[in-house]
């Protein structure tokens, strides 16, 4: 094997392979990267059995075929320190390592055999639908917070995508839940009733990220097509697998709450300033926080043992009984930061009740966040 590539080209496609390769996985080759060179041009490959990614490059110059499974992180911090220009790799007569070397600096990095390198999945049958790359980051952004990141409560562990039907629209709808609070996201996507129907798909969070990480890399849609056991997304020289999940998601609209009586109107960024403030000073591990609402009043505080106390206040517009009630502050901020308009609406029933975050006006995002006993 032997090819040249421009630096710059090489660190790209490194920089999108290594953070899928697991450095602590009982199968070293998990976090080695596949590099292979041939006729068609330079293809890398990572895998840590659940995620599969692989990015192609036409442009480089290969010399000789081959291929052979690098240390993905050691190769990437190799090629951020080669000066900008050509780089040629080049495997050695033994076929267990590669020569590497640029304008400056020469490296010899120790290999795995290409064979040892996991079977590619196969691409699902189903005709691909093109997602805004856009609307999926943000989708993915509003609820991806709220998976739960306990392994042990696997059915939680990931984002659930299905399609969602709303005044004739076709929705591509996300939703997430740890069991103490939930979130829910649509965005229109024409076709996607062909590619789920009444299917869904549990993704789990780091497959989620690197999808999201592929939607936000430059302008344009992503291509996404769902089999039995993968989600498969391309955009581009980058195609991207993931294992989906084998567990039944609650049926999150049983928690949905019908009718909260109790209504505040509060500005997004005003709020949003408060909590960042009064988090300073709230608890480590519980974030407690609480929020009094009376009349055109809602103060926001936080009290912590150790280190003291902290409050604000925000105009709101609330016509309800006076209500103290309090709630994990870091989870508030990630509530409201799904909201993109400026006033949101808190919907309450009463101080150990759920709560519901909105936008003032739309159905694109709702959160739901129980309550905790604040003394």
């Amino acid at each position: 094997m032997n090819f040249t590539v421009d630096r710059d080209q090489l660190e790209g496609l490194l920089s999108r392979v290594q953070g899928v390769s697991e450095r602590r996985h009982t199968m070293p080759v998990l976090s080695h990267a596949l590099i292979r060179a041939d006729a068609s041009g330079l293809t890398m490959v990572a895998s840590d059995l659940e995620i599969v990614i692989r990015c192609t490059v036409t442009g480089a110059t290969v010399t000789a075929e081959g291929a052979i499974a690098l240390p993905a992180k050691k190769f990437f911090d190799i090629a951020k320190v080669l000066p900008k220009g050509d780089v040629t790799i080049s495997m050695t007569k033994e076929g267990t390592s590669v020569k590497i070397s640029g304008k400056s600096g020469n490296f010899r990095l120790a290999g795995l055999p290409a064979q040892e390198f996991p079977e590619m999945p196969e691409k699902p049958s189903s005709k691909p639908v093109a997602v805004d790359g856009e609307l999926f980051r943000k989708l993915a952004d509003r609820v991806s917070p709220f998976a739960s990141s306990d392994e042990t409560r696997y059915n939680l562990a990931g984002v659930l995508l299905e399609q969602h039907d709303l005044d004739g629209a076709s929705m591509l709808r996300m939703v997430a839940t740890d069991g103490h609070r939930l979130a829910l996201s649509d965005g229109e996507v024409p076709g996607i009733a062909a590619l789920f129907g009444a299917r869904k798909a549990l993704v789990p969070r780091k497959g989620l990220t690197e999808i999201r990480k592929l939607a936000e890399g430059g302008v344009g849609s992503i291509e996404m097509s769902v089999s039995e056991k993968f989600l498969f997304v391309g955009k581009g020289d980058t195609e991207i697998w993931v294992r989906l999940l084998d567990a039944d998601f609650p049926d999150y609209r049983q928690v949905i709450p019908k009718g909260n009586p109790l209504s505040a109107k509060v500005p997004r960024e005003a709020f949003t300033a408060a909590l960042k403030r009064v988090a300073v000073m709230a608890p480590e591990k519980v974030h407690s926080v609480k929020l009094a609402f009376e009349g055109s009043r809602l103060d926001v505080s936080t009290t912590s043992p150790d280190l003291g106390e902290a409050s604000d206040t925000v105009e709101v517009e609330y016509a309800g009984e006076p209500l103290k009630i309090g709630f994990n502050g870091k989870y508030l901020q990630e509530a409201v930061a799904g909201v993109s308009e400026d006033n949101l609406l808190i919907e309450m029933k009463d101080d150990v009740s759920q709560a519901v975050i909105r936008p003032e006006s739309g159905t694109s995002f709702l959160a739901i966040i129980m309550p905790m006993r604040i003394f």
